[in-house]
């Protein structure tokens, strides 16, 4: 055993020592690259399901053609591999696999993924058929998988033999390999042995082929093959290249053609039994699709006809024979055995069979068929050779028997094959006669010359005396063409010409006619792309144009239009064709910068064959696509040069297995019997799956056990229960599914254009969460019967409780409602009191103006008019309530000392307690004390609170006010020694509307509104008493100002004034007022009085009459109607008025251009700040609430007229007065600065007057009239003047240089002396004087000093 390792060591070393000639056949390979787990194989085997399983010295490795996964030994796991080391591989197809490891045998259950070790020791071989047979040394057993024992079978006599191989065949008689003592024979019946065929040696593999031949592989003696008559035995043979590799024989498989493949120690042999010859196949490390070692330990052959080979060092290789159909080409340092450069560009036949390849770098190259060799025509400096190695045009002369060559940069030459001679025609510089260049793309013959195609245009060559002729020069739309990729003659006899970036080109011989073919953009039926690579025609006699980036154009003679295929309509593999030909079975053959394909001219659709299909060649080259003369096809490439018959190219589709492989659920790969529960057994052999509810993604991975890349196929699938529809997979093998919905489903896997495929099924059943579930269902009924009957119980006793709270509902909102309807009538009868309440003030006021009252009367008026003022206050306290209570009131806070604001309090009320004999005592436990506050309403809540005490406190009672600081508040406490609360009215004391038992006097909303007032100060107020001990009012403000908002605090206007302000007579400063306005009447100016109460109309007629001519109206539409008849001078009216309010009257009249001048007093008894805010934003002038004063009112209104008339005698006398002083609101203001810009357009002329300015304007005259008068004071005419003249003023400060007659010349003047008469009428004073600056008293005193001069 020693010498034989170091035999098969030392051989191991020369396995590369010798390369075969070109192969035909393409290996592929799985090593550790790939995921093998090492990389000498021992043993293939493929099961049922078409998975490769893979013997190593590591391991057991599966390959189901996407990827591979390994099995070894696992620590402490019983169920795992028990050796690593896998020497041979046998199954039943039924899903066990038998491993013969070095320490024993195992057997592998498929469907549980669990290996279970049957015999620990020395297992010399094994063998299934039927049942597994086991090599036991010299003993041969079965295994019997029921009783899960070995049981003996047959023991040979030799106790020395070692069984190595085994086989059964088709007459039951067992052939048994040895290790040490050849072949035996044993009749399985009778248990008996036959013979021993082969007396000596070691066995390595016994296989019985299709014939029922038997094939013996030995170590040593080579191979034998025992037929019914004979046996043979082949050896290898040194001189004999082509005879079997080596007479270490490993193993054997016949393929479906009947040839027989053998594994030898030094290479792989194919045997052909008709014939009896041998080809070899050996490693080629410069050959990638070699194979990967030349030491072949193992053959298999798969359900689709594929081999599969494991190697010593080399892992796995594998091909199918069927699909071997192409004949290789390659690049070759020795010029008899292949191409001289791999780039092969053009090719064509000579009349002897011998194929013209031309390449770009190599020369020419010559390939006999016959004797399979090449030879090379190269450039050689100073000998007769071709002229430049690059080749891109040939064409064979078959009368002539010579061949024309196109070179780049080398010109034309012509090679005699009779001599084997050359002969260059160059291009010459400067001879008209010589080639035009020497870059040669194509040559066509025409007659007894050759159409030659340049870099510089198209020729015609005579081959006779080597002159040629530029074609074209006369014919203008010939000079476009230029470089020329392709020349060809149609049936036609027309010449066709693809000029690169001009199109094509049609030349007729006989009318010397030339057209030209170009891509129109706008037009569908023409040429495609203006660079044509190729042209040809097809038995149709159709044109079929090449093009650079369009695909395929056709020509049709008779319409002579172009019909384009390409990539996106008809399913070519690229845009850009390099060449075109017609088949003999009428297919064009097309290579494009992608590869090969196929166009069926009747289906106008296209097969591709690319390097992901088997095709061998990568990329094409141009032009380097050849049909030969028995139909073969040639393509040439930047790799070397391939050739094929058409017909084998279709291949009929062999069937495949799709296998459920793997699944994952929720990103986690499922594991038999792991948590999930989902799998039991292996994917493949499970059919159905249940999902749980969480079980939300999931994806199951397949396997194709298709390795022919030649029957590659799309896999399609769909999930019925989810969609009908099949979707591709598009290479992927994984299909992935998110948020199925409960039920029940079927995943259907299978090959779109394979129908013998079978189909992958597998069964997913999703279940419900549990909420979905019948018993989720059930607890959901019990529950609810149990809330139905609660809720009806309940329901019935809240029906009852309802019933019993309707009335005491009702009550409260009856009680809500009156006190909602009080406070509703309060409001709305104080808002009605202020207008009698104006006239009671007002006629007070004027009867207090008059001087003869005796004393007595006078008091009593002014009694009346006090009385008048504190109902006021108590009106304007009541509606304060109401905005209180509607939530509308604010508050403004600042600090102030609260200490002096109640002492100031405490003084006010001090004679009054004296009068009624009440002690009044004011206490405090501090000087000063500052906190924020609202003076005005916090002197409501004092005066309420006081106001209170006194009502309730008799004649020799105290009231005291006491004032101290607790922590971070001040503590104001009202006490008093009245009646005091009876103890169920302590708490409504504060509720609105409430009188106690012990008094009825008041409205009851005092307390209320005072503690309204407390909390908006964020305070409280509360109260303790004892029935006839009297009461205590205590009211807590906090001392900080952080419980305010921003809004809240706002300094007021004059911090400087006491707190509070004792109402004061006035009577001095109104008549003060008084004296101050007109003391006659105006009759010029009109005033407008619209009031609905005839009472205080009247009196205002009476006020204003001694002032005005008033105007009257009862309601706010006949106020309108008088303003716009009237046009009044001011107007003076109420807000609250029918048919339609002040505020909308006074919108009208600000809104209307010949109305908005007027001035708009509004009076209301509404005193709410944001009222006067709407009136103002209305356009009001001035704004006064009920009760007013009168002469306050009068005063107002005769400023409004006072100041506009005081403005437009202003702006009239003086000349630096601006125009905008007398525009009071944006109308206005745009009718003057229109007017400004007119008068200044026309300044110059005499003749503008008030017509045109009218026109100008837009505004009818009349119109213009009344508005220029209203607003300035002045007629058209004199505004006119007047802008004139200030124009006039500000040249002469301006403009020095301007002389007196210039300009009055350019502000319209006829003549200087008028100019200077009006200038001094309206200003009183002469232009000279106001251009020097002497005023107007100087000009006097001037004026008098002529005078008396004279």
């Amino acid at each position: 055993m020693k010498t034989k390792g170091l035999i098969l060591i030392s051989l191991l070393f020369i396995v590369f020592a010798e390369a075969s000639k070109a192969q035909d056949f393409t290996f592929r390979h799985l090593t550790t690259n790939e995921g093998l787990s090492q990389i000498t194989v021992n043993s293939i085997y493929i099961d049922e399901y078409g998975f490769v399983w893979i013997g190593t010295r590591d391991g057991l490795c599966r390959y189901n053609g996407n990827d591979i996964k390994t099995f070894k030994l696992q620590k402490g796991n019983p169920n795992s591999l028990f050796c690593n080391t896998v020497i041979q591989l046998e199954g039943n197809q039924e899903g066990f696999i038998y491993l013969l490891c070095t320490e024993g045998l195992s057997e592998f259950n498929f469907k549980t993924e669990k290996f279970t070790t049957l015999i620990e020791g020395d297992v010399s071989a094994i063998y299934y058929n039927k049942v597994l047979y086991i090599g036991l040394g010299n003993e041969l057993c079965i295994f019997d998988p029921d009783l899960r024992k070995i049981v003996p079978f047959f023991k040979l006599p030799d106790k020395h033999a070692r069984i190595s191989r085994l086989l059964k065949d088709n007459n039951g008689i067992f052939w048994i390999g040895t290790s040490n003592n050849g072949l035996y024979r044993l009749n399985t019946e009778k248990k008996i042995l036959i013979d021993q065929p082969v007396k000596k040696g070691n066995i390595t593999s016994i296989y019985k082929d299709k014939d029922e031949g038997i094939w013996v592989g030995s170590w040593t003696n080579g191979l034998f093959w025992f037929t019914e008559d004979s046996i043979k035995n082949f050896r290898y043979n040194p001189k004999d290249k082509n005879g079997l590799c080596s007479d270490f024989v490993r193993d054997c498989c016949e393929d479906n053609a009947g040839y027989m493949w053998i594994g030898t120690f030094h290479g792989l042999n194919r045997y052909d039994k008709k014939t009896g010859e041998f080809m070899r196949f050996e490693a080629d490390i410069n050959n990638p699709e070699s194979l990967t070692h030349s030491s072949i330990w193992c053959i298999v052959k798969d359900q689709q006809g594929s081999l599969w080979m494991g190697t010593y060092f080399g892992g796995v290789n594998y091909f199918n024979p069927e699909y071997e159909i192409y004949t290789r080409f390659k690049m070759s340092t020795k010029e008899e055995d292949g191409l001289s450069s791999p780039i092969v560009s053009h090719m064509l036949e000579d009349k002897h069979g011998n194929l013209w390849i031309a390449t770009e770098g190599g020369g020419l190259n010559k390939y006999d068929p016959k004797t399979k060799t090449f030879k090379w025509y190269k450039h050689i400096p100073g000998q007769n050779s071709i002229s430049q190695n690059n080749i891109k045009a040939l064409y064979y002369d078959t009368d002539h028997d010579c061949l024309w060559i196109g070179t780049h940069l080398g010109s034309l030459n012509k090679l005699d094959l009779k001599t084997d001679l050359f002969t260059n025609y160059p291009s010459k510089e400067g001879d008209n006669e010589s080639l035009p260049s020497n870059i040669i793309r194509d040559i066509v013959p025409y007659k007894d010359s050759l159409i030659i195609a340049t870099q510089n245009g198209v020729c015609m060559f005579n081959p006779a005396d080597g002159k040629c002729r530029q074609m074209f020069k006369d014919i203008k739309l010939g000079h476009s063409i230029k470089m020329v990729a392709s020349l060809f003659f149609d049936h036609e006899g027309t010449l066709w010409i693809a000029a690169t970036g001009e199109g094509v080109f049609a030349y007729r011989f006989d009318t010397n006619e030339l057209t030209n073919y170009r891509h129109d953009p706008k037009d569908s039926t023409s040429l495609s792309n203006n660079n044509v690579n190729d042209i040809t025609e097809s038995h149709y006699n159709d044109l079929w144009f090449s093009t650079s980036g369009s695909g395929l154009d056709r020509y049709n003679y008779k319409t002579k239009t172009f019909e384009n295929f390409d990539m996106q309509s008809n399913g070519l593999s690229s845009d850009c064709v390099y060449s075109v030909c017609e088949s003999r079975y009428g297919k064009l053959l097309v290579i494009t910068n992608k590869g090969f394909s196929q166009f069926d001219q009747s289906s106008k659709s296209f097969y591709n064959y690319t390097i992901e299909d088997g095709f061998p060649l990568m990329t094409a080259n141009e032009n380097a696509l050849y049909l030969s003369a028995d139909g073969e096809v040639f393509l040439g490439g930047v790799t070397g040069l391939i050739s094929f018959n058409e017909k084998d190219l279709r291949f009929a589709p062999k069937p495949y297995n799709i296998i459920l492989n793997r699944l994952s659920v929720n990103g986690k790969d499922v594991k038999i019997n792991d948590d999930t529960g989902i799998l039991h057994n292996s994917l493949c052999n499970t059919k159905e799956i249940t999902l749980q509810s969480q079980h939300s993604v999931f994806s199951i991975e397949f396997a194709v056990s298709n390795f022919i890349p030649a029957n590659k196929d799309e896999i399609i699938y769909k999930l019925e229960g989810f969609s009908d529809k099949w979707t591709e997979t598009h290479g992927q093998y994984s299909i992935t599914y998110t948020n199925l919905n409960p039920g029940k489903y079927i995943l259907i896997i299978k090959g779109k254009n394979n129908p013998f495929t079978p189909e992958a099924k597998l069964y997913i059943k999703v279940l419900p969460p549990f909420y979905k579930t019948i018993y989720a269902y059930s607890i959901y009924i019990l529950v609810i019967g149990i809330i139905l009957f609660y809720l009806i119980r309940t329901y019935k006793g809240r029906i009852k409780l309802q019933e019993s709270l309707k009335y005491e509902k009702k009550h409260i909102q009856d009680i809500e409602r009156l006190n909602q309807s009080k406070l509703r009538f309060f409001t709305n009868i104080s808002h009605e009191f202020r207008t009698p309440l104006t006239l009671i003030t007002g006629y007070a006021e004027m009867l207090m103006q008059v001087q003869s009252f005796a004393p007595a009367v006078y008091n009593k008026i002014l009694g009346i008019y006090k009385n008048c003022l504190q109902l006021q206050e108590l009106i304007t306290e009541l509606l304060d309530f109401r905005k209180q209570e509607q939530g509308h009131m604010k508050i403004k806070v600042w600090h102030y000392d609260i200490v002096n604001f109640l002492y100031e309090n405490y003084l006010i009320f001090k004679e009054y307690t004296a009068a009624k004999q009440i002690q009044f005592i004011f206490q405090k436990e501090i000087d000063t004390l500052d906190i924020w506050f609202d003076a005005k309403q916090m002197q409501k809540v004092i005066n309420n609170l006081i106001s209170n005490a006194l009502k309730h406190t008799k004649k020799d009672g105290i009231i005291t006010i006491k004032v101290r600081k607790e922590n971070n508040e001040a503590v104001i406490d009202v006490n008093d020694t009245g009646a005091g609360i009876a103890p169920e009215d302590i708490d409504k004391i504060f509720d609105r509307f409430y009188q106690n038992a012990q008094t009825q006097s008041g409205t009851g909303i005092g307390l209320a509104f005072a503690k309204g007032i407390v909390e908006l100060h964020h305070g409280t107020i509360n109260v303790n008493s004892e029935l006839g001990k009297g009461a205590t009012f205590t009211v807590r403000l906090k001392l900080d100002k952080t419980h305010f908002k921003k809004e809240q605090i706002c300094e007021p206007e004059n911090t400087t004034k006491p707190l509070l302000e004792i109402a004061k007579p006035e009577i001095d400063l109104r008549e003060q007022e008084l004296t101050d306005t007109p003391a006659l009447k105006n009759n010029n100016v009109k005033m407008l009085i619209v009031e609905d109460n005839d009472e205080l109309k009247e009196m205002l007629v009476s006020i204003f009459s001694t002032f005005y001519t008033v105007i009257t109206s009862s309601d706010g539409q006949e106020g309108w109607e008088k303003v716009k008849e009237e046009l009044p001078d001011i107007v003076l009216s109420d807000v609250m008025i029918p048919r339609m309010s002040g505020t909308e009257l006074c919108k009208l009249i600000k809104n209307d251009i010949d109305t908005c001048h007027i001035p708009v007093v509004l009076i209301t008894a509404r005193t709410a700040i944001e009222y006067n805010m709407e009136g103002l934003r209305l356009g009001a002038d001035d704004y006064v609430t009920k009760p007013f004063n009168i002469n306050l009112l009068v005063s107002r209104c005769n400023n409004l007229v006072n100041s506009r008339i005081i403005l437009q005698e202003k702006f009239s006398k003086q000349p630096q007065t601006a125009l905008k002083m007398l525009a009071t609101n944006a109308m206005d203001k745009n009718i003057l600065d229109k007017a400004v810009k007119i008068i200044e357009k026309y300044i110059d002329n005499p003749e503008f007057n008030i017509n045109i300015f009218a026109r100008e304007m837009g505004i009818a005259r009349t119109n213009l009239f009344a508005k220029i008068k209203a607003i300035t004071g002045q007629t058209p005419n004199e505004f006119i003047s007047t802008i004139r003249l200030k124009k006039a003023a500000i040249l002469l400060k301006n403009n020095p240089e301007l002389n007196i007659s210039e300009i009055s010349d350019m502000v319209g003047f006829n003549s200087s002396r008028y100019f200077s008469k009006c200038f001094k009428a309206q200003y009183h004073i002469n232009p000279i004087s106001y251009r020097k600056g002497i005023s107007e008293e100087e000009e006097d005193n001037n004026e008098s000093m002529s005078e008396n001069m004279y």
